[in-house]
């Protein structure tokens, strides 16, 4: 079998308005505005494992209804204790400076100056010339 795997660095936006919704789905009995901003992110990580794929595409922006104007705000908690996910806790009511951060800051990005293609690198190591995925050359 020959399956394709494709790696894609994607935000998900998950507002208040559907996390207040799932927690009361969830029937805790734990009123909603007394969740910490830590409690709000585990929720948002939880929902996103338990979504299906058309119901992820709510949460991408320029996607279903999330703009990127709803990641924008003041970052009031944020984990970054796993490699391959960053979750912040942006509190879009106060204006922030949009970051142009790398969030998944263990990748290196790289960017083929033959085609322009640009892809995402981790732990390069090997000593062989590294090869554009697109166009097949070099990158130096």
């Amino acid at each position: 079998m020959k399956n394709v795997v494709i790696h894609k660095i994607v935000t998900l936006i998950f507002t208040e308005e559907q996390l207040k919704a799932y927690w009361e789905k969830k029937k805790t009995g734990v009123p909603f505005v007394s969740l910490t901003n830590e409690q709000y992110m585990k929720l948002a990580e939880e929902m996103l494992q338990h979504s299906s794929h058309s119901q992820l595409q709510q949460h991408l922006i320029d996607q279903g209804w999330r703009t990127k104007e709803e990641a924008e705000g003041l970052v009031v908690a944020e984990d970054d204790s796993r490699e391959a996910i960053h979750v912040e806790m942006v509190d879009t009511s106060i204006p922030q400076r949009p970051s142009h951060k790398l969030f998944i800051d263990r990748l290196r990005e790289v960017q083929c100056s033959n085609c322009q293609f640009v892809f995402y690198t981790r732990d390069i190591e090997n000593s062989s010339p590294l090869l554009c995925p697109s166009c097949g050359q070099t990158i130096q």
